[in-house]
């Protein structure tokens, strides 16, 4: 077994990767592994998960999850048995993990025996040590846990101690003369620590050491201007010495620099001596500036190798290692592999990226471009890009609308890093173009039933049908050797038949194992039966030519399958949960598992998550004709609405709890055989629409293509409370037109209303105050001739915060106070009035007056029932009395308003940097220095780079607290850094 925490957490077992569960079960986990062995007591685990606001039910949580944990580590494992690996110790748990078989343990031993190295003088030795112990780090401490839990004390640590790692390694990779070893790692944290002006030097050094003068001068340059630029300050008295010294010196001369008796630091300057070299030499030991890893994201996004994999030898000869590869000048090495649908290439494409995985270092992209689904709806440059750069962490608040910008930051994220990128079944070269990186560090993998001989640079390698050697290879592999050589014959009818196409073969042995009592023979008669012969799959048909092998795996099903398999045939969408299936079908869960299982046991049906169903786009296409053939259109429009109906249902409840009071629209009744997915509480919802939030995307579209005019103005407003929090604005804004569009067709003046309300939320998102404006006034003149008093304050609410973005406080001011007004008439909930008094309070503040605003804030924090809202107002609360001078209370509210949310991304990243930052403020106010940076530094971790004018405050923030430092400690006749 081995355990991973330095990157994604994991668990492997025989190089297979053991399912842990849901964000909380893997938290549990990291929260145990970053223990390093030693136990975690209950308490400090319930703090770790949930803050300092537990739910009632965390003890039972808690003890599930340890349940869950052992059952996944040790499967046979009998009830209510500890087993192997998690123990109960002293009040709490305790991971039964070493060296041997946890990254992170393996990392202090290499870093230990490193600093043994050292002390007996042997720098070499210590740097290979480091070296291995840095490669074990595989991205952010805890990637995939839930971004609150990984702010926790515990892996903010871990952070420090791999940033303080990366510094001693430079060290004495300077001391040993080999540079080069360590210059990834310096330059990766560097890269996420530009405030730290010691790791700036290092690399300043090893880029000089390895001979790279050039780039050591251009980068001194430019973290000088940075400094210059963002902070208002010059480079300190080490990064200046080290830029000083690749200034001066000619390129020929510059190199290591050692002193005779071997312990000098090669590549640190000449100058550099005295109180300067002292500290340099002091930082091999001292700590570094936290958090390497804390923005960068490592995907590992690849499909699992295949477990049967055999033939296309041939072909993986053609796709060499990268080493062998010379990537062109103009970007990434771009390979395609094409050929008819079913021959193979996802297959291929993935086992050949794993075999070439490790040499792309900073991880491994996947996308499924959808170039061939049936529905015709291949994903657009601009889903793509979404797709890609929250691969790449960015937050969705942060993509941009543009998809040229989309297009222009993923390359920005890309450039200079080593990644695999894979995209499955593209269309045309046009889709795939925007998607490529221009780092030619990069390899990019297409598969596409298409040549894309329109791609610049790729270079195509064209799948045929597998050879009758191969072929028969794969039944072996798949049915075993002696059941395939008891009957030649009729293996070789199955080959022909077949056609050397490996889905049809996969399908057959799939049938076989079903069946072990049945002869080859009769399966090969079964499939002459069928469609009288295969000869079609040898050529490129791909839409009729798996229907034979379909057809029989179709007959064999029981009624209910069969029924089944036929209306899923007609369901847009990637995906659908088990519960969609069974609303779609009219059965209540426990009816639809049964066919269900019996559908992904035939192949016909994959289970790619558990829980959730797709099929492959060939057996869709068939499941669609079938359905096209058998089923009567009642059935279909029907079994239709039950599925959008079910949708509804549980969106419109998901909403209501993530914001109390949003649905004020009354939908019809549901069909008969709908159950709504159960929902208790907020995480639960916002789950929920993770979860769905593709497939009820895809279900608005092809309700508005049928004319449903009505499912499609309910579910966009019912998912328009989840989109607006959590996802770019982009697709909020083409969901919101389609809802107006679809509001106007129905001539509904309520309805119209709620969706000129969300469009006109969705481009204040975007940055379109215009035509946020214009959206706004038309539906408070809707709700007004409706007497909607709900919808007025709402509406005014809005402009009140469109106004406030504007910096039109005394306009803002005016909505708020109406917004207020009308909160308190009948129609309007307490909902509505706590929102109004919070958004008076605010904007007194903007005013200067936070004592008058403190107070419409306490009153509105009364009233709130909910968590988001309560977050909100405890932040105003917070901010009111940081402007008074009341620095506890300020300190405290922001501390609830950030608790509220603890673990569930609710607020998203730029109001939990917001919230942050103003914490760190009040604690710089209050004297608590240490603090006030740990808080500056937490806000940063939150931002992405794109969000330049927000980083550029918190930088000058910390440059400024740390220049102040400098100045007062200085001892040395330094004087003060220039302000």
């Amino acid at each position: 077994m081995w355990f991973t925490l330095l990157g994604p957490v994991r668990v492997l077992r025989e190089e297979r990767e053991v399912r842990l569960g849901g964000p909380q079960q893997r938290a549990f986990l990291a929260l145990l592994l970053a223990a390093a062995g030693q136990p975690v007591g209950v308490d400090d685990l319930v703090d770790g998960l949930w803050g300092q606001d537990p739910p009632p039910t965390a003890l039972n949580v808690l003890h599930r999850n340890v349940g869950k944990l052992r059952r996944a580590l040790e499967p046979g494992l009998p009830a209510r048995e500890a087993g192997r690996w998690l123990l109960p110790a002293a009040g709490g748990y305790r991971l039964a993990v070493d060296a041997a078989c946890a990254d992170l343990l393996r990392f202090r031993e290499q870093v230990a025996r490193a600093r043994a190295a050292a002390a007996e003088d042997r720098p070499a030795e210590a740097v290979d040590h480091y070296v291995r112990a840095l490669g074990l780090w595989q991205g952010a401490v805890g990637a995939g846990i839930p971004p609150e839990v990984r702010a926790r004390p515990v892996f903010v640590a871990l952070d420090r101690e791999y940033a303080a790692a990366v510094g001693v390694a430079a060290g004495y990779a300077l001391a040993a003369g080999r540079p080069a070893p360590l210059l990834p790692a310096v330059r990766a944290a560097a890269e996420r620590e530009p405030l730290d002006e010691l790791l700036q030097a290092r690399l300043v050094q090893l880029l000089a050491a390895t001979g790279r003068q050039g780039a050591a001068r251009d980068h001194y340059l430019q973290v000088r201007a940075r400094l210059a630029e963002d902070l208002g300050i010059d480079p300190g008295p080490e990064l200046t010495a080290a830029g000083e010294s690749v200034l001066r010196r000619p390129a020929a001369q510059q190199g290591t620099r050692t002193s005779k008796s071997g312990h000098g630091l090669p590549g640190t300057p000449a100058s550099m001596t005295g109180p300067a070299r002292q500290g340099a030499r002091a930082s091999m030991t001292g700590p570094a500036q936290p958090g390497a890893w804390a923005s960068v994201a490592r995907p590992a996004q690849l499909p699992a190798d295949p477990p049967v994999f055999e033939g296309r030898q041939a072909e993986l000869a053609q796709l060499p290692a990268p080493e062998e590869d010379q990537a062109g000048a103009g970007g990434a090495e771009v390979r395609v592999i094409c050929g008819m649908g079913g021959i193979g290439k996802t297959t291929l494409a993935v086992r050949w990226a794993h075999q070439v995985a490790h040499h792309y270092a900073d991880g491994q992209l996947f996308l499924n471009l959808r170039g061939f689904h049936p529905s015709d709806r291949a994903m657009s440059a601009g889903e793509a890009l979404d797709a890609l750069l929250a691969g790449l962490g960015v937050a969705a608040e942060e993509i941009p609308v543009d998809v040229e910008a989309r297009a222009a930051l993923f390359r920005d994220r890309v450039d200079g890093r080593r990644l695999l990128l894979l995209l499955d079944n593209a269309r045309d070269a046009r889709q795939v173009r925007p998607l490529l990186p221009a780092s030619p560090g990069c390899l990019v993998i297409v598969t596409s039933r298409n040549r894309l001989d329109g791609l610049a640079g790729a270079r195509p390698l064209a799948l045929e049908p597998l050879p009758a050697r191969e072929a028969a290879d794969l039944l072996r592999a798949r049915l075993g050797a002696a059941r395939v050589e008891a009957e030649p014959d009729a293996t070789a009818q199955i080959l022909s038949l077949c056609g050397g196409l490996p889905l049809a073969l996969v399908a057959v042995a799939a049938h076989a194992l079903t069946h072990p009592s049945f002869t080859l023979a009769s399966i090969a008669a079964e499939l002459r039966q069928a469609r009288g012969n295969l000869d079609g799959f040898a050529g490129f048909d791909a839409t009729a030519a798996p229907q034979a092998v379909f057809s029989w795996s179709y007959r064999a099903l029981t009624p209910a399958a069969a029924r089944l398999f036929r209306l899923l045939g007609t369901v847009p969408g990637p995906d659908l949960s088990a519960s969609a299936a069974a609303g779609l079908a009219g059965l209540s869960l426990s009816d639809a598992l049964p066919p269900l299982l019996e559908l992904t046991a035939a192949h016909l049906l994959t289970e790619h998550v558990p829980g959730r169903f797709t099929f492959h786009d060939l057996i869709r296409a068939y499941a669609a004709e079938t359905a096209a053939e058998e089923e009567a259109d009642h059935e279909v429009t029907a079994a239709l609405h039950r599925l959008l109906d079910h949708y509804l249902r549980t969106a419109h409840r998901c909403s209501e709890l993530i914001k109390p009071g949003q649905n004020a629209i009354p939908f019809p009744d549901p069909q008969d055989g709908v159950t709504p997915d159960p929902v208790d509480d907020t995480v639960q919802a916002l789950a929920w629409f993770g979860a769905e939030e593709e497939a009820v995307l895809a279900a608005v579209e092809h309700a508005a293509r049928l004319g449903l005019d009505h499912h499609v103005a309910h579910l966009a407003w019912s998912a328009h409370t989840y989109l607006i929090l959590m996802r770019p604005a982009e697709r909020v804004l083409a969901l919101a037109r389609t809802a107006v569009r679809a509001t106007e067709r129905l001539g509904d003046a309520r309805m119209h209303a709620h969706a000129l309300h969300a469009l006109a939320s969705a481009c204040t998102r975007a940055g379109l105050p215009g035509e946020a404006h214009d959206a706004y006034r038309r539906a408070l003149s809707l709700f007004t001739e409706l007497g909607d008093v709900k919808g007025q304050s709402v509406a005014h609410l809005e402009l009140t915060r469109l106004h406030d973005r504007q910096g039109r406080y005394q306009e803002a001011l005016r909505h708020a106070r109406r917004c207020l007004v009308l909160s308190r008439q009948e129609g309007a909930t307490p909902f509505e009035e706590a929102g109004a008094l919070n958004a008076v309070g605010w904007v007194l503040i903007r005013l200067g007056e936070p004592r008058a605003g403190l107070a419409y804030s306490r009153r509105s924090l009364k009233l709130q029932t909910n968590v988001v809202g309560q977050s909100f107002v405890l932040y105003t609360i917070g901010w009111a009395h940081h402007l008074l001078g009341e620095h506890g209370a300020a300190i405290d509210n922001y501390r609830r308003s950030l608790a509220l949310g603890d673990g569930q991304s609710w607020h998203g990243r730029d109001h939990d940097a917001l919230v942050l930052e103003r914490l760190g403020d009040a604690l710089h106010a209050a004297g608590d220095l240490d603090a006030a940076r740990s808080s500056w530094r937490a806000a940063l971790e939150r931002l992405y780079d794109s969000r330049t004018e927000a980083r550029a405050t918190l930088a000058a923030k910390l440059g400024a607290e740390l220049g102040a430092e400098l100045g007062d400690a200085s001892a040395h006749g330094q004087g003060r850094r220039s302000p």
